[in-house]
């Protein structure tokens, strides 16, 4: 009988780029079911649900888990939004102010309980004192040691009917407060954003100036070889070849801190990823010259119209106003309704009764409990006005830093560039003449460091227009677009 195997090889191959572990357990499977024939129905059955679920599941892979995928910055915010344990707390404590909501709204439902007892009791009777006096010694019953049950159960009910806006007032208020934790979820979505970002060009930038180092070092040591062979012919002295050793020892030096460089930025990205399972990614290459004008005005609207933190801090201060209006309801009534059915009784069918009656409670003095309170809101809602003062200065300073940043950064990206190409152009002269023998070691040692100067000035105006330019999104309050 023909081995079962076409139908799993189809369904292994779509999951050959899941991560070691299930590769392993995977394979197990292959194997086996090649191994088995077709009358093993239950292991088939089983094999072929397990390697289905496991060629679905490899659709929703994260990116870093796939072999050789580089990532986007896109992909790696959308990665750090999934994982990043401070959006984690964040939406945490959203949702426990969600749930304080739904305690402040039951004071608009009835309170209803039920309870019952049982008891084992005698029934020896005392007779008031009138009595006693009336009836004299006739007023006494013998005492017995005879013993009865005796049953209680009761539902009730108790319903806060009214409290003039008490109760409106408190839920309105932690509405207010649930809408100002939203807004600050959506700040610690715009900082896990703006920091993924920062992090993403900082390993490109990183990257660009390691392969500028790299390539340093390979002139200085072809710079270095020539020196030794020039030397041993007698075209140049000594010195000569002491000063190429020079370079080519700084060229490493400067090489080792690249490559370290890139590893700490590396470390930097995984961490605002909240990535911890993995010691390096792949990422695309997008650190390109790109430029954009800014319309400062237009730019500082945007930000009092979209900062998530503006935001929250005017809900929070709703919130203060709408404790206040709550703390002066409690000086006026509350009216609340009562009711229940309870039975009772020595053996069954129990004695039934049922009540039903509304209360008024009017506060007359709380030894200035409600005054203090009220004081304490108002003194809050004026620290939050201050706050909001405070940080609309902020913000018009932040959007016309990231601005100026930004067209610094715009401006510097030509002018690097020109020198960069300048000082290229200049080491490969200065390599001719003294491959020629018309020039010196101090050109080419001059010529190598403002070549690498220049380059790395050039990466470092890209890196900082890019980041300048995410400052100002942050800024804006419109970083989370897309996300």
């Amino acid at each position: 009988m023909k081995n079962n195997n076409c139908f799993f090889n189809v369904i292994a191959s779509g999951v050959s780029a899941q991560r070691s572990n299930l590769n392993k357990l995977r394979d197990y499977f292959v194997i086996r079911l090649r191994r088995t024939p077709c009358n093993d129905a239950l292991f088939n059955l089983f094999a072929a649900v397990f390697l289905a679920g496991l060629a679905l599941f490899s659709l929703n892979v994260p990116a870093y888990a796939q072999d050789d995928q580089p990532l986007s910055l896109k992909q790696c915010v959308d990665m750090a939004l999934r994982q990043q344990p401070s959006l984690r707390a964040s939406i945490s404590l959203t949702q426990a102010n969600r749930e304080i909501l739904t305690q402040a709204r039951s004071a608009w439902y009835p309170w209803i309980s039920a309870q019952g007892g049982y008891t084992r009791e005698t029934s020896n009777y005392v007779f008031p004192p009138a009595l006693s006096n009336l009836f004299g010694s006739h007023a006494t019953t013998p005492e017995s040691n005879t013993s009865y049950n005796y049953y209680t159960a009761s539902v009730g009910f108790n319903w806060l009917l009214t409290n003039f806006g008490q109760r409106l007032y408190a839920i309105r208020a932690q509405q207010q407060a649930v809408k100002s934790s939203q807004y600050d979820e959506q700040t610690t979505k715009s900082d896990v954003i703006f920091n993924v970002t920062q992090g993403y060009y900082g390993v490109l930038a990183a990257q660009h100036l390691s392969e500028v180092a790299d390539k340093v070092l390979e002139e200085s040591s072809k710079h270095l070889e020539q020196a030794k062979g020039f030397f041993e012919v007698g075209r140049v002295s000594r010195i000569d070849v002491a000063s190429a050793e020079t370079n080519y020892a700084n060229a490493q030096l400067n090489m080792i801190t690249a490559k370290n460089n890139v590893e700490l930025a590396m470390v930097n990205l995984l961490n605002t990823m909240g990535i911890k399972d993995t010691d390096t990614v792949s990422i695309i290459d997008t650190i390109t010259p790109t430029t954009q004008g800014i319309d400062m005005k237009a730019a500082i609207r945007n930000a009092m119209d979209n900062r998530p933190e503006l935001k929250s801090l005017n809900a929070a201060n709703q919130s203060l106003l709408e404790s206040e209006k709550s703390v002066l309801a409690s000086n006026l009534p509350s009216i609340i309704g009562t009711g229940g059915y309870s039975w009772a009784g020595y053996q069954t069918p129990l004695t039934w009764n049922w009540a039903i009656g509304v209360g008024v409670q009017f506060p007359l003095f709380s030894g200035f409990n409600t005054y203090g309170k009220y004081g304490e809101l108002k003194a809050r809602e004026q620290n939050i006005e201050a706050q909001i003062d405070v940080f609309k200065q902020g913000i018009i300073l932040q959007v016309k830093q990231a601005g100026l940043n930004l067209q610094q950064a715009n401006d510097s990206i030509a002018a690097s560039k020109k020198a960069m190409d300048s000082a290229q152009l200049n080491l490969e002269l200065a390599d001719e003449r003294y491959t020629t023998g018309a020039g010196s070691i101090i050109e080419i040692t001059d010529a190598e460091a403002l070549f690498a100067s220049s380059s790395a000035a050039y990466i470092q105006s890209i890196y900082q227009y890019n980041i300048a330019l995410a400052q100002l999104e942050r800024a804006e309050g419109i970083i989370t677009e897309g996300y």
